[in-house]
């Protein structure tokens, strides 16, 4: 069973879309939202697809729709929908056009709602590190409930996060074979690893993606870590299954 920890069906072309979900049931998907409007559409799939879950974000990108409604929409889609999984994709993001303050405030809105029902949070992380890491802090003890998506940071903030128990999603950007990366995917331990392909925002060798090349992330990774690639499965269906609480 393959696991794509964090891809975005919601946003998919027609064409696109359709070949993911005629897919068999080697996948579990975690589709991610970025607004009210993906939110809906990641429900709908989630609600008519069993190897679809929901995690229900808002991305800085998205932060000037924030209205004070918003958090009350995101609580009744939670209560309505049994197969949401996680809060995200949220944080922060210096190409936003919204200030730090304004972004980190929203941000805190989404954690405060993350705890009221005790989900975990996917992290959108483009800012300073200690930033981040700084409102967490205001909230979390550890960072058990916490997924540091398609992690491009060097080995020194992935200790950071190790030391609260963190959890750590690499992406397609493995295939890049940066030595950054490199270093943080041989540093880390298999019980705090997911893998994700973030698509279709990433793209592979300039072309975009698709959740289906998630088998791409499993083979770079199993050769990375000197694993086989079944051994692989196993580690990160286990540890999605305990992060995001579902029962398959």
């Amino acid at each position: 069973m393959l696991i794509d920890a964090h891809c975005h069906i919601n946003s998919l072309l027609p064409d696109t879309a359709k070949t993911v979900l005629d897919t068999n049931s080697d996948y579990i998907f975690v589709d991610v939202s970025i607004d009210t409007e993906t939110s809906l559409k990641s429900l709908n799939l989630s609600g008519k697809y069993g190897f679809i879950y929901s995690s229900l974000g808002f991305h800085p990108f998205a932060d000037e729709e924030f209205s004070i409604d918003t958090i009350e929409k995101y609580r009744e889609f939670i209560k309505n929908n049994p197969k949401t999984v996680a809060i995200g994709e949220i944080g922060l993001d210096y190409k936003s056009r919204l200030s730090f303050f304004e972004q980190s405030n929203i941000f805190r809105e989404f954690i405060k709602l993350s705890l009221e029902f005790n989900l975990p949070l996917v992290l959108h992380n483009r800012w300073h590190n200690d930033a981040i890491l700084g409102i967490l802090d205001d909230y979390l003890r550890d960072y058990k409930q916490v997924i540091f998506h398609c992690f491009s940071q060097d080995i020194h903030f992935l200790e950071r996060i190790l030391a609260k128990n963190g959890n750590v999603s690499f992406s397609l950007n493995v295939l890049r074979k940066t030595k950054k990366i490199d270093e943080a995917l041989k540093e880390i331990p298999l019980g705090n690893m997911l893998l994700e392909t973030d698509s279709p925002y990433m793209k592979i060798y300039g072309e975009y993606s698709t959740p289906l090349d998630i088998e791409k992330v499993y083979n770079y990774v199993a050769t990375v870590k000197d694993i086989s690639f079944d051994k692989l499965q196993n580690v990160v269906y286990s540890n999605a299954r305990r992060i995001f609480s579902w029962e398959n």
